[in-house]
């Protein structure tokens, strides 16, 4: 591509952006996009529109170095039907698309009148030719489930992008031919004078009020801005000078004195900007000849991403070098480098600890200031806690190597399990002893202003009562007990476990008892192979059955009924597709006899959610009062966003919501979750559009991210600890917000309840502490550290031998053999193949679903077990280098072993203690 291409590909964009949806070019341009962007530009269109997405694609395109991009984007419009637009920058010439303007005007003042009259069905195959052909399939789909209205709304959307000139007079003809009332309004010729005239009479207003403006895209925001007026700088303004708030300067001052400090202070006060005065401070201020090292943690990706850019936007106008290492970067750089070169790293806090275990980086003493986000995790074995254990054995051994300062961020310290004062005053004292904590700052002195800045919404409890009658859980319900009955019946010995009573379908307790067979029928033995195989093939299939059966009605409880049963109707079409032996044969029949009697259940109005009619009285009642309302409803689980999301774009009451979807990234190997681009996608939409008015969210949303300022929370039977409870509230940031609790149950409102009450222990607590002398204190927080080594060094554990007894790994379900341990070769540190064509014939390959690169493995087909009926997933087939290898997860196989024949069952790889021999391409050859 030459210069001037460029340079009007540039020049030319608002044209491009008014007509263009790369959502349906993207295909073409495969191999010139990697996946993230992509999903992105998805993600964009899903929770901006297609302009936005327009925007993001062609800021993609232009950054691109490599040559035969331009034209493969030219291919790209051809094929997909952008023939004007092909025109129109082949030749540099937008005259004939400038035109099409006044008939996009008159469509858009006309749109109320379209969607009343217009059938869209009756002329879609008149018009099509002005559209692309994925557009009328949707605008026939739109019509099918939403209505005719809705349809109509779609279709104006489509011709308002059309490049194809002659659209507005193949309309009128359509419009004509239909007999269509809308004809007498859709003339073109006078089009634009009738829009002029129309304007003035209607509503007295000049032309200029119903022009069409386009946007630019904003330009990249920080994720973490100090809060106050525009006016005062934040982070996000390199150019201007700082003006910290007094609360700020009071919570940030222990901690420039050079204290180890917990800070705790409500979400949305700025304590990212706190860090910020507190490592600026910290570097200014070493001895000439001396330099300050900081490493900063974030727990989770997200957050990590946003802090990354926060610090690195603040410090590099003073010269210092900013960094981060994250778990999806890891892989591609060196930790050591990282740390030897930056003043200051951003790094989630797993690939320090993994540094540190293999030797990489050789102490903490690397650094002069640790800064812990969400430190009430520092507990237990999470990562924050082990980084602390390096450092108080480092402490408490006497090593005359300095310490780094420490510092914790949160805005709540919790309470655990305390039920006193004096039990909560421990408990906090425990969490500075693990951080090494001799002050607690809160804001004491300014807390005036703080309560100007950090509005606290109005909490409010409703408790919805459950359907009267739940015909469709009694019909599930029959369903599970027969195949409970079935699965007794298969084997004498383990039908003992189907006998124990008092097991409600549709809980979590329940989902718990089914695993807990499930793996026990795993490892089910019998003298007699073959019979053992029918027995653990025939038990997992009933215990897979009843725990998607138990899934639907944890479902339907929350959201839809037709939820619930499209989620079964999947779940069976995916069992049909397999190997659909016998005993699936009979589950399949069982479950499509109720089929019909489900589907009636499900469409009756009757049975309507009443959690869900309370939701959507809550949020009419809201945006009636406020119709600039946003919000954040957090639930439990990933369907159950999936659910909500379709429920509100369904219901033609809740039109004016245009909701986005956090969720969490999921287990790798998992198909389930949002990509990192996807969720910052998200939230930026959230943030910058009014349009991206609500945000169904999981719990990845309640710490740490930091979320556009939201009037209204809704917790959607969500409710955690107390730490969740003041996460969650905090996302209601702005003036006069309020937060619902929306149950059914009376538990979950007695737990928020009993959560308040911890609240203001927790706060009394502080207080009490913060009146000790700071002797007193330290020699608390040292006994607790010496307590907590001795008992941490009595049980800790040597670490495990790897077994290098060969063993055996069968077929998790039918229990067929699939390979010997000796032949397992791990691959880029967590990946296991398996060596030899004997193991390839033990497998069947499918395409596979998602095709994708990552790293140095393209993920090419789905391989499963080659035994008849049988089809267990076994995990993925990919191509890796100039190799074609399988890659297997440990969770899909059962592992006997060859000398005792017991078996054991592993979820993980790393808690398979075998021994692990590399990947060697030599051995390939061989």
């Amino acid at each position: 591509m030459t210069a001037e291409q460029r340079q009007n590909l540039q020049a030319f964009r608002d044209y491009i952006k008014k007509i263009l949806d790369p959502t349906y070019i993207l295909s073409y341009m495969s191999s010139w996009l990697r996946d993230d962007e992509v999903q992105c530009i998805q993600a964009e269109k899903n929770n901006k529109g297609p302009i936005e997405a327009a925007s993001l694609f062609l800021r993609y395109l232009l950054e691109l170095q490599t040559e035969g991009w331009f034209r493969a984007f030219l291919d790209a419009l051809y094929h997909a039907g952008y023939c004007g637009l092909y025109e129109a920058i082949e030749t540099w010439d937008f005259q004939k698309l400038e035109k099409l303007e006044e008939h996009r005007l008159l469509l858009r003042r006309l749109e109320p009148e379209f969607k009343a009259t217009v059938s869209p069905t009756d002329i879609l195959s008149e018009i099509s030719e002005c559209l692309i052909n994925q557009e009328c399939e949707e605008i026939r789909q739109i019509c099918f489930t939403k209505g005719r209205m809705a349809g109509a709304e779609k279709m104006v959307q489509c011709l308002l992008r059309s490049d194809k000139e002659n659209w507005p007079k193949v309309l009128q003809f359509a419009l004509e031919k239909d007999n269509s009332k809308f004809s007498e309004l859709w003339l073109v010729d006078k089009g634009v004078r009738r829009v002029d005239c129309k304007a003035v009479e209607d509503d007295g207003t000049e032309m200029a009020s119903i022009q069409i403006f386009i946007q630019e895209e904003p330009e990249c925001q920080n994720l973490s801005q100090n809060p106050g007026p525009p006016s005062e700088a934040s982070p996000n303004n390199s150019h201007s000078p700082l003006k910290p708030r007094n609360y700020q300067l009071e919570l940030a001052l222990p901690a420039k004195k050079g204290k180890n400090t917990v800070i705790c202070a409500p979400t949305g006060c700025g304590k990212t900007f706190v860090s910020l005065l507190i490592c600026e401070h910290h570097l200014k201020n070493f001895p000439h000849g001396q330099k300050g090292k900081v490493v900063f943690f974030a727990n989770q990706i997200p957050v990590y991403e946003q802090q990354a850019t926060v610090f690195s936007r603040y410090f590099e106008r003073f010269g210092y070098n900013v960094a981060g290492i994250s778990g999806a970067t890891a892989d591609n750089v060196s930790v050591q480098h990282i740390i030897e070169n930056n003043d200051i790293v951003i790094l989630t806090p797993q690939i320090l600890v993994n540094s540190l275990n293999n030797g990489a980086i050789p102490s903490l003493s690397v650094f002069t200031l640790m800064i812990f986000d969400e430190c009430h995790n520092t507990s237990k074995h999470h990562p924050y806690n082990q980084i602390m254990f390096r450092y108080l054995d480092h402490k408490l051994g006497g090593s005359p190597d300095p310490l780094p300062q420490v510092i914790g961020l949160t805005a709540s310290v919790g309470v655990g399990d305390a039920k006193t004062v004096e039990e909560a005053m421990l408990h906090i004292c425990k969490l500075c002893a693990a951080l090494d904590a001799s002050v607690i700052a809160t804001v004491r002195d300014n807390v005036e202003e703080l309560e100007q800045v950090v509005y606290k919404p109005q909490k409010i409890s409703r408790k919805v009562e459950s359907r009267a009658s739940n015909t469709f859980k009694c019909i599930i319900s029959q369903l599970m007990r027969e195949a409970e009955r079935l699965a007794k019946n298969v084997s004498e010995e383990l039908g003992k476990f189907f006998q124990i009573q008092n097991r409600e379908f549709g809980t979590q307790k329940y989902e718990q008892w089914i695993v807990a067979v499930h793996k026990a029928c795993t490892v089910f033995q019998m003298p007699d192979k073959d019979e053992e195989s029918r027995i653990c093939k025939a038990l997992f299939l009933y215990t897979s059955h009843l725990r998607k059966y138990n899934d639907a009605l944890i479902i339907s409880e929350d959201a839809q009924m037709k939820d619930a049963l499209n989620y079964l109707k999947a779940f069976f079409h995916d069992v049909r597709e397999a190997a659909f032996d016998e005993t699936e044969q009979d589950l399949t029949r069982r479950f499509e006899e109720k089929l019909e009697e489900l589907e009636n259940v499900s469409r009756d109005p009757s049975n309507e959610n009443p959690k869900l009619r309370d939701l959507y009285l809550i949020l009419q009642e809201e945006y009636h009062l406020k119709p600039e309302t946003k919000t954040i409803l957090f639930v439990k689980t990933r369907a159950l966003v999936d659910a909500l999301k379709k429920w509100i774009e369904e219901n033609p009451a809740l039109s004016f919501l245009k909701p986005g979807i956090l969720t969490g990234r999921g287990r790798t190997n998992q198909a389930t979750g949002m990509t990192l681009p996807a969720q910052k996608c998200v939230l930026e939409a959230f943030r910058a559009n009014a349009d991206n008015n609500i945000l169904i969210a999981t719990s990845v949303a309640d710490e740490g991210i930091d979320i556009a300022q939201c009037n209204l929370v809704i917790l959607y039977e969500y409710v955690g600890n107390v730490i969740k409870m003041i996460q969650t509230r905090g996302r209601g940031r702005a003036r006069d917000s309020k937060c619902f609790l929306l149950t059914s149950s009376a538990d979950v409102i007695e737990k928020e309840k009993a959560n308040m009450v911890k609240e203001k222990i927790m706060n009394e607590s502080i207080l009490r502490l913060q009146t000790w002398d700071e002797v007193k204190f330290q020699k608390t927080v040292h006994r607790i550290q010496l307590d907590e080594k001795l008992l941490r060094d009595s049980q800790h554990k040597p670490q495990p031998v790897p077994d290098r007894e060969n063993k055996k790994l069968l077929c998790g379900k039918c229990k067929t053999f699939a390979c010997y341990t000796a032949d397992i070769r791990v691959v880029e540190k967590s990946h296991y193949t398996v060596l030899g064509d004997a193991f390839k014939e033990r497998f069947v390959c499918k395409p596979h679903p998602k095709p994708k690169i990552y790293d140095s493995f393209e993920k090419k087909a789905k391989i499963f077990c080659a035994k008849q009926n049988c089809s267990h997933d076994w995990g993925i087939f990919v191509r890796y280098k100039t190799f074609e290898i399988p890659v297997i997860k440990i969770e899909s196989f059962v592992v006997e072993d060859i000398e005792s024949g017991v078996q054991n069952r592993h979820s993980k790889w790393k808690d398979f203690h075998f021994e692990r021999k590399q990947f060697n391409p030599e051995e390939m050859s061989t």
